[in-house]
């Protein structure tokens, strides 16, 4: 069972920095600190086997099996194969999930001082250790049979594998970011590594003799979703919910998700049979971060609800829907008030303002035609990949208009666009239309310099020339003037 909270607030105006920062720690852990980790376990486990440690430690515990635990069964291949190959590493498989005796073995119960063979075991064990402890998951994951306080803390950022990472960065983006952005960094911080330290612990309470390590950021990420779940409370949140078969979206209050996760890592842990995962670790997680969410609550601050209020874009596609089969069955009165909804959530949408320029141009002599086409040529005029469309609006609108109603600056931008892309004849009646009517508009030197360079730049030198002396000539004292004098030099006299 899968169930993750979603939320559409983050953007790069509000991006949560320390989530990202623990992301790439992760990743920086696991492929640059652990990348030798592989080859230095198999020189371990190589040295175990063929040194002859693997046969004297499996032969003691299979010793131990029969004589302390009569009652669990052995296979008879087993016995009679103690010191073959395959039977030492089935055997050592089994030993090393037993606790009491990997205890036992380590403080000198299993193999006593006084037996002969103690001398050579010990230094064998001690190499062998010793090639582990260069295995960084091995030296600086939590063993809770050791219990160091420096090893709580940095098996918080090993994994071991890729996709164990994968899995547990999306998470940790997934209901680290909301939380990061809805309680602030400095108490997301603490409850990163309590809910982590949290987790540590019952997991060595649960596992007081394991000397296997445990790793992983799900410890400290279940005690993200634990402070996650009280912090929010009865806010209704979205959520992704998969149960293998079925998966769906549903809005449900935060509160009811922590006995949700708990109860299925209770239920894995109870009936889910032999795993690798730290069931145990994720439940103190979920506990410590619900505890600690609730004292941030009840001293510090509430969490930000905004963060999961729904964003109104949302509903853009479901009105332009509707405002289209409206424009299909010719209801141009419905259709239009939908569609000035969409631009007040969203005043660059492109389809609406297709729309109402495609509404408005039916009546062409109307103030709302021009209005229309002034808001669709600016958006077009703010994409620079639009120009094509800008160019065939632009000739649309004064075909269809007898005087072309746009500001004075949006038209400059419009003849700039077309002097750029090579549309000249519509730049030069704009420009023109300035000089005629506006001469002392300040850009015409401007729009004219980028005219001339266009022609040049077109093949038509002479009337780039033209353009360059009109500059020199009317607007002698602007910097175009000397820009379009050092242009003239370069052609000569």
């Amino acid at each position: 069972m899968l169930i993750v909270p979603l939320t559409g607030k983050i953007s790069r105006q509000n991006l949560p920095y320390v989530t990202i920062a623990l992301i790439l720690i992760n990743a920086f852990v696991f492929f640059v600190l652990q990348a030798g980790d592989r080859k230095n376990h198999g020189k371990a486990m190589a040295f175990y086997f063929d040194s002859g440690l693997a046969k004297i430690e499996t032969s003691r515990y299979l010793d131990y099996l029969q004589s302390e635990k009569p009652d669990e069964p052995i296979s008879d291949s087993l016995i009679q194969k103690r010191n073959q190959r395959d039977s030492i590493a089935l055997l050592y498989a089994r030993m090393q999930r037993d606790d009491l005796f990997m205890t036992r073995l380590k403080s000198h119960q299993i193999i006593t001082p006084g037996e002969e063979v103690f001398i050579e075991w010990k230094r064998l064990r001690t190499e062998y250790e010793g090639l582990l402890s260069k295995v960084v998951t091995y030296r600086y994951g939590f063993k809770p049979a050791e219990r160091e306080l420096i090893t709580s803390i940095t098996c918080m950022f090993l994994h071991g594998s890729v996709m164990h990472l994968v899995g547990n960065m999306v998470f940790l983006w997934l209901v680290g970011a909301v939380l990061e952005l809805g309680c602030g960094r400095p108490f997301y911080v603490l409850l990163y590594f309590v809910g982590g330290f949290c987790a540590t612990v019952l997991f060595a309470l649960a596992n007081m003799h394991s000397t296997i390590p445990c790793i992983g950021a799900s410890g400290a990420i279940s005690g993200l979703m634990g402070a996650f779940t009280v912090m929010y409370g009865r806010k209704k949140i979205k959520v992704f919910y998969s149960l293998g078969f079925y998966f769906n979206y549903a809005h449900v209050p935060a509160i009811i998700l922590l006995p949700v996760w708990i109860g299925n890592e209770v239920f894995q842990l109870l009936f889910g049979g032999h795993s690798q995962v730290a069931y145990m670790a994720h439940i103190g997680g979920l506990i410590g971060g619900a505890g600690l969410g609730a004292a941030n609550l009840m001293f510090l601050r509430p969490a930000d609800e905004k963060m999961f209020e729904d964003d109104p874009t949302d509903k853009i596609p479901g009105l332009l829907e509707k405002a289209l089969d409206r424009v299909a069955r010719l209801d141009m009165v419905g259709a239009r008030p939908i569609f000035e909804q969409v631009l007040e959530m969203d005043p660059d949408n492109h389809d609406a303002l297709i729309q109402l320029y495609n509404m408005d141009k039916l009546e062409p002599h109307s103030q709302r035609f021009h209005d229309s086409a002034a808001r669709l040529l600016r958006h077009l005029s703010n994409d620079g990949k639009a120009h094509k469309e800008l160019h065939r609006i632009y000739q649309e609108y004064g075909g269809l208009s007898k005087s072309l109603k746009l500001h004075r600056d949006l038209l400059f931008r419009i003849a700039s666009i077309f002097c750029e892309h090579g549309h000249l004849d519509e730049a030069e009646r704009i420009f023109g239309l300035f000089i005629k009517t506006i001469p002392s508009f300040q850009m015409i030197p401007t729009g004219v310099l980028k005219l001339a360079t266009a022609f040049q730049k077109g093949g038509a030198d002479q009337k780039g020339i033209q353009y360059l002396h009109f500059i020199c000539s009317q607007y002698p004292e602007s910097t175009e003037s000397r820009v379009a004098h050092q242009l003239l030099k370069r052609h000569g006299p």
